[in-house]
């Protein structure tokens, strides 16, 4: 009696796991998915998966191409100017153990 039970508690996880597999590659809702966005005025929309603090799933942000163009040269800019800030602060006398460039 054990055996049958343990028998069909496996057997229940088994299809309980297939049901949760991936879709094949080539099928009817991959193809749906690969298919190009275009807004309104004809351009083409560019996906990317954007990590997310706090979280292992990425957020999916779609942006037309000069969007993202925008989007990556404000990043960029704010990293230098972050960057140059941090090396202004902390260079020079006020980093000296004594207090003074003497």
């Amino acid at each position: 009696m054990k055996h049958l039970s343990t028998g069909l508690s496996s057997l229940a996880l088994f299809f309980s796991i297939a049901g949760c597999t991936t879709p094949v590659a080539g099928s009817p809702s991959d193809e749906a998915s690969a298919a190009k966005i275009v807004t309104a005025e004809g351009e083409d929309v560019i996906c990317r998966s954007i990590p997310v603090t706090g979280t292992r799933f990425p957020e999916k942000i779609c942006k037309t191409q000069a969007a993202w163009d925008a989007f990556d040269d404000y990043t960029n800019d704010s990293a230098k100017e972050q960057t140059d800030k941090f090396q202004r602060l902390n260079s020079g006398c006020s980093t000296q153990a004594q207090g003074s460039c003497s």
